[in-house]
C-alpha cells in the first residue's frame, strides 16, 4: 500500500461535522514565519460564501522554502477508493500577475511533487506535478487579478494505480459539488502521496495572501457556507447610487434607471429595434431590479441572484455553455486562435438566467462602451468611471423560450435569409487566381460532394485595396462569378473596413472628399497599419459616411457578387493596443449619435459597418436577400448580418468549445452563427476535420475555412473514408434543408434560436443544465457527436433516425440524429446545391408520434430569395398524425400564404417502437394518409 496522507499529532483531528471528519483548519494565529517574507495578518481573506475564521497568511518573495506545515501519517492514513479534499483562498497582491508564482505546494520527503496557485509562466490559475508543465484550472483559462479566490483538490485514492485528481476554482458552496459548474474542473491521475504541505511565492517583488487551508474527506467541510456576498462585493456596495425611474416597456419586461439619469443624458440604444417608452410603473412584487454603485473608478449594475440559479448567454465567449463564474471583457478584440479567453470579437451585454423551476429571466445592460461582465458573485456589470451611467432592461418569463421571444421583440429578429445560405460553405485564405476557384467548384461537383457557396478572402483585390481586383490573379471577376452560378454555386468576397492611405486610389480619396474618416484625438485623420500598409477608417456614425459606404457596393455587386464578408472590423489595427486604434480617437456622430471617443463607439463599429453594407448590398440588388457575414457585432446586429466565431484552431479543444460558443451566440440574439468548421489556424488532422464536418453539418452557418499556410482542407483532402463522411453529413443536412429553413423562418418571425441547448427540451430538468456536448437544432431534434461522452440527453423515448442510408450508430464519425417524440420532420431529396429546390419539391415526413400516438409538424416554403413572401407568396403547411386503432393517420391540418394546393404527394415514415412504416399519397386529401403499424 502506498504511503499516504496523513497529519501530525501537532494538526489533529478539528472536528467531526454531520459532513465529515476535517482533518486540518489553519487559522493563522501561531505559525512561526520568518520576517519580511511572511507575516501573519489580522482579519481573515473573504472569498465569497464562506464562513471566515482567523487571520490571514502573507507571503513575499519566499521561493525557497514557503511556509511549511509538516504531516503525520498516524492521524490519517486513507484506504483504497477514500477521499480527500485540500482547499484554501489566495489573493495577489502585485499590479502585474504575469511570472508572478504562488501556490499551496505538495511535498513528499523534502520533494516538490505537485502544486496549485499561478505558475511561473503565465498569469492564469494552474496546477502542476513535479519537473512538469502548468495546466490552467478549469477547461477555459482564468486569469489572476485582485480579488479572492478559492481552490479545491479532491484526491480519489486508489491503492492499485495512479490517484484520480479533481482541482476545482472557484466553487460555490450554496451548489452541491454534483451542480457545481463543469468549467471550474480539471481532471488528472497520478500517483500523489506527500508528508508536508508549503505555501510559497515567487522572488521577484511577488506578494500574495492565503487562508482557509483546510483538509477534510468531504466537499461541504471545505465549502461552509453562509449568505456574506464576500469582501469583492461588499467593497463595491459602500457608494450606491440610488434607483432611478422604473418602467414597464413591454409585457413582463421593465427598464430601470440610476437616479438622475434619463434618455437625454445618453446616446440612443443601437440594441433596440426602436425606442420603447414607458406604458406603466415597475410593480412592487417585482423581483429582479438592479442596484447601482460607483467604486473603484467604475459604474456598476449588480444582481444579487441566488447561486442556484444557472446563467447563460453572455454573447461570443469560450469555455462553457452555463456561465456561471465567468468574467467577460466587452472590448471587441481581434483575437487570433482565441489567445485571450475572456475577450472576443463580439460583445453582447445579455444575461439569460433560469430558475430551478424552469422559469427564466434575461438582463440587457444598454451601453455600447468598453465594459465587463462578473458573474463569479452574482451578476456584476460595470463601465469606466468617464462612461454614462446606463439603463438596465429586465425580462421575466415563464421558461426560456419566452425570454428569447421576448428579446427578439427588444432587439429585433433575424431578416429573412436567402436559402442559398443555409448551404455548405467553402472557403480559405485564399484561393486564387481564378482558376483555382473554378477548380474548387468543379471538384464538388465531380465528387457529389453538395456545396452552395464559394469564398473569397483578401487575396483577390490589387494589393489589399478594397473594392478592387488584381488583374492578374482576378482579371474576369463577373466571368469568375458567372461561371459559379452556372454550375449551381455562389460566391462570397471579403470587404474589410481599412482603406489604404494613398492618394489617387479612388476609395480613399472619396473618403478624403466627404471628410469620413475617425479622426484621433488631435482631430487629425487617424492612421493604422492593415493589410495594405497605412489605412484610415470610415466613421460608421457619420449618416453620410453610411451612405457613401453603401454606395460603393453598387459596382462591386455588379460583377455578380452574391454576398459580402466584412472581416476586420473590430476594427483590427496592427501593432495597436489592443489590437484596434487608440480609445481616444474621436467618432463624429450623426442623427442622434452624440460625438464621442472610439471607446464609446469601439464595440459598435463592426455593428455599423455591416448596416451600411447591407443596405448598399440591398440597393444594388433589390430583389434579393441580401447576405453579409461579420467577424465584430454588437447585440442586436443579427440585424443587419450573420457572424462566425473568429479564428479559432485546428484542435479537439475547439471543435468541442464551439458548441458551447454556438449556443451562447444565439442565446444572446445571433442565431445565424457558427465557426470555422476544420478549425482556421494550424493544419487539421484527418480524424479532426471528420468529427468537426460531421458536427458542422449542423451548425446554423456551415463554411469550412482555413489560413494561408496550412495544408488543403477541402473534403477530398483527407483521404477516401473523411471524403465519403463530408459527404454523408452534408446530405444529410441538405436532406434536413426544409426543416432547417422553416426552423430559420421561426427565428425571423419569433427570435428563438436556431441552435439550441439540450435543456429547451425540459428547462425543469437540471440534469441538462450543463449539458454541452449534444444540442438541439429547431425544437424537434437532438444531435449528439460521436465524440461526447457521459451525454445527458431528454427524458423520453427519442429515436435515432438516419436519412441517407447511413447507419451512425456503427458510422466513425457521423453524429446521432434523434427526434422528439410527438413530431413531424419535413425532409427533402438529397441535392448538390439549394439552386436545386423548387417549390412544392418532392417531401417525405418523418413522423414520431408520442406516447399517445399523436405527433405535429410545419414546413414553411417560398422562393428561397426575393421578397415576394411579404406579398403571400409562401405556404406554410401545417401537418398533424393521430392514433385510430393499429392505424396512424397523417394529414395537413392547414395551410397559409398564397402558394396552398389542392394536393400533393409525399412519402411518410413512421417509427413506432423503432421499426419504421412507411406510406405514399395525397397529404392534402380530406383523409390523409393512413399507415398501418399492426399494433
Amino acid at each position: 500500500m502506498k504511503l499516504k496522507i496523513a497529519l501530525t499529532v501537532l494538526l489533529p483531528i478539528l472536528s467531526t461535522s454531520v459532513y465529515g471528519k476535517i482533518f486540518f483548519q489553519e487559522d493563522f494565529e501561531s505559525i512561526p514565519v520568518s520576517a519580511g517574507q511572511a507575516d501573519i495578518r489580522s482579519g481573515s481573506l473573504d472569498y465569497q460564501f464562506n464562513r471566515e475564521t482567523g487571520n490571514r497568511l502573507y507571503v513575499k518573495d519566499n521561493q525557497t522554502n514557503g511556509v511549511r506545515f509538516k504531516l503525520d501519517e498516524a492521524v490519517s492514513n486513507p484506504g483504497n477508493n477514500e477521499t480527500r479534499y485540500l482547499s484554501f483562498c489566495l489573493k495577489s497582491l502585485n499590479k502585474d500577475n504575469n511570472n508572478k508564482f504562488a501556490g499551496v505546494i505538495l511535498y513528499k520527503d523534502g520533494e516538490e511533487v505537485f502544486g496549485m496557485g499561478n505558475d511561473f509562466s503565465t498569469d492564469v490559475f494552474s496546477f502542476w506535478t513535479s519537473g512538469g508543465k502548468g495546466m490552467p484550472i478549469g477547461n477555459a483559462k482564468r486569469y489572476v487579478d485582485d480579488i479572492v479566490h478559492k481552490i479545491v483538490l479532491e484526491i480519489k485514492y486508489n491503492d492499485n494505480g495512479p490517484e484520480k485528481l479533481r482541482i476545482a476554482l472557484d466553487p460555490t458552496s450554496q451548489r452541491s459539488m454534483e451542480r457545481q459548474p463543469d468549467h471550474i474542473w480539471s481532471s488528472y491521475e497520478m500517483e500523489l502521496a506527500f508528508d508536508e504541505i508549503r505555501i510559497r511565492s515567487g522572488n521577484n517583488d511577488c506578494s500574495w495572501e492565503f487562508d482557509e487551508l483546510r483538509i477534510a474527506d468531504n466537499w461541504n467541510s471545505v465549502m461552509p457556507s453562509d449568505n456574506n456576498p464576500g469582501e469583492y462585493i461588499n467593497g463595491i456596495k459602500k457608494r450606491p447610487v440610488p434607483l432611478g425611474k422604473q418602467e414597464v416597456i413591454l409585457d413582463g419586461v421593465a427598464r430601470f434607471w440610476p437616479n438622475s439619469l434619463t434618455a437625454k443624458d445618453i446616446a440612443p440604444s443601437l440594441a433596440l429595434v426602436k425606442p420603447l417608452e414607458a406604458i406603466g410603473k415597475v410593480s412592487g412584487n417585482w423581483q429582479l431590479k438592479p442596484h447601482f454603485y460607483t467604486a473603484n473608478g467604475k459604474k456598476y449594475a449588480y444582481f444579487n441572484v441566488p447561486a442556484e440559479y444557472d446563467l447563460y448567454g453572455t454573447g461570443e465567449v469560450m469555455g462553457s455553455l452555463i456561465r456561471n463564474g465567468y468574467k467577460v471583457k466587452y472590448q471587441n478584440y481581434d483575437n487570433p486562435v482565441y489567445g485571450r479567453a475572456n475577450q472576443m470579437y463580439q460583445t453582447h451585454p445579455w444575461v439569460l438566467g433560469l430558475r430551478e423551476d424552469g422559469s427564466a429571466f434575461g438582463i440587457l445592460f444598454d451601453t455600447t462602451w468598453i465594459s465587463e461582465l462578473d458573474l463569479r458573485n452574482g451578476i456584476l456589470f460595470s463601465v469606466d468611471d468617464n462612461a454614462p451611467f446606463f439603463p438596465v432592461i429586465v425580462i421575466d418569463g415563464k421558461d426560456p423560450q419566452e425570454i428569447m421571444t421576448k428579446l427578439g421583440t427588444l432587439t429585433g429578429t433575424m431578416p429573412m435569409p436567402p436559402r442559398w445560405s443555409l448551404g455548405y460553405q467553402q472557403c480559405r485564405w485564399s484561393y486564387y487566381p481564378d482558376a483555382r476557384a473554378r477548380e474548387i467548384a468543379d471538384t464538388f461537383r465531380e465528387k457529389q460532394i453538395p456545396c452552395d457557396v464559394i469564398w473569397f478572402d483578401i487575396h483577390y483585390m490589387d494589393e489589399y485595396r478594397i473594392f478592387t481586383f488584381d488583374k492578374g490573379r482576378y482579371p474576369d471577376p463577373k466571368g469568375t462569378n458567372d461561371y459559379l452560378h452556372k454550375n449551381g454555386f455562389k460566391g462570397i468576397w471579403m470587404i474589410d473596413p481599412g482603406v489604404k492611405y494613398e492618394s489617387g486610389y479612388s476609395v480613399f480619396d472619396e473618403g478624403t472628399a466627404i471628410d469620413g474618416w475617425v479622426k484621433d484625438a488631435s482631430g487629425n485623420t487617424f492612421k493604422g497599419p492593415v493589410w495594405p500598409g497605412d489605412c484610415a477608417f470610415p466613421d460608421f456614425t457619420m449618416p453620410k459616411v453610411r451612405k457613401w459606404w453603401a454606395g460603393l457596393y453598387k459596382d462591386f455587386m455588379a460583377t455578380g457578387i452574391d454576398g459580402v464578408w466584412n472581416d476586420m472590423n473590430e476594427p483590427a489595427v496592427f501593432g495597436g493596443e489592443n489590437n484596434t486604434m487608440p480609445m481616444d480617437n474621436i467618432h463624429r456622430g450623426g442623427d442622434g449619435l452624440p460625438e464621442g471617443p472610439h471607446q464609446q463607439y469601439h464595440n459598435v463599429y463592426g455593428m455599423l459597418m455591416t448596416k451600411a453594407s447591407r443596405e448598399g448590398i440591398q440597393a444594388a440588388n433589390p430583389d434579393k436577400r441580401p447576405f453579409v457575414l461579420t467577424r465584430a457585432n454588437y447585440i442586436g446586429g443579427h440585424r443587419y448580418a450573420a457572424t462566425w466565431t473568429g479564428d479559432n484552431g485546428a484542435t479537439w479543444e475547439h471543435l468541442k468549445w464551439s458548441i458551447p460558443m454556438s449556443i451562447s451566440l444565439g442565446l444572446s440574439g445571433q442565431p445565424f452563427n457558427g465557426p470555422d468548421i476544420g478549425g482556421f489556424a494550424h493544419n487539421a488532422t484527418e480524424e479532426l476535420w471528420g468529427h468537426w464536418i460531421a458536427c458542422g453539418a449542423f451548425y446554423p452557418f456551415c463554411r469550412a475555412h482555413t489560413s494561408l499556410g496550412t495544408n488543403d482542407q477541402e473534403p477530398w483532402e483527407f483521404g477516401p473514408e473523411v471524403e465519403q463522411a463530408a459527404r454523408t453529413a452534408l446530405e444529410r443536412r441538405y436532406r434536413l434543408m426544409p426543416y432547417l429553413y422553416t426552423a430559420f423562418v421561426d427565428s425571423h418571425n419569433t427570435g428563438m434560436p436556431v441552435m439550441l441547448p439540450a435543456y429547451f427540451a425540459d428547462p425543469t430538468d437540471l440534469a441538462l443544465r450543463m449539458e454541452q456536448q449534444a444540442f438541439m437544432v429547431g425544437s424537434d431534434l437532438l444531435i449528439t457527436p460521436k465524440w461526447g461522452t457521459d451525454v445527458k440527453k431528454p427524458s423520453g423515448n427519442w429515436p435515432v433516425v438516419n436519412l441517407v442510408g447511413e447507419n451512425s450508430a456503427a458510422d466513425k464519425y457521423q453524429c446521432d440524429i434523434q427526434v422528439k417524440p410527438g413530431s413531424i420532420i419535413p425532409l427533402g431529396p438529397v441535392v448538390q446545391s439549394t439552386v436545386e429546390i423548387k417549390t412544392k419539391q418532392e417531401l417525405t415526413l418523418l413522423v414520431v408520434p408520442d406516447t399517445d400516438g399523436n405527433a405535429a409538424g410545419d414546413l414553411y416554403e417560398d422562393a428561397g430569395d426575393g421578397y415576394e413572401y411579404k406579398n403571400g407568396q409562401y405556404c406554410v403547411s401545417s401537418f398533424t398524425a393521430s392514433k385510430a386503432g393499429n392505424k396512424i393517420i397523417v394529414s395537413c391540418s392547414g395551410q397559409k400564404g398564397k402558394l396552398a394546393a389542392k394536393s400533393r404527394i409525399v412519402s411518410v415514415e413512421v417509427i413506432v417502437d423503432g421499426k419504421t412504416y412507411t406510406a405514399k399519397g395525397d397529404i392534402y386529401a380530406p383523409k390523409g394518409i393512413t399507415i398501418d403499424t399492426g399494433k
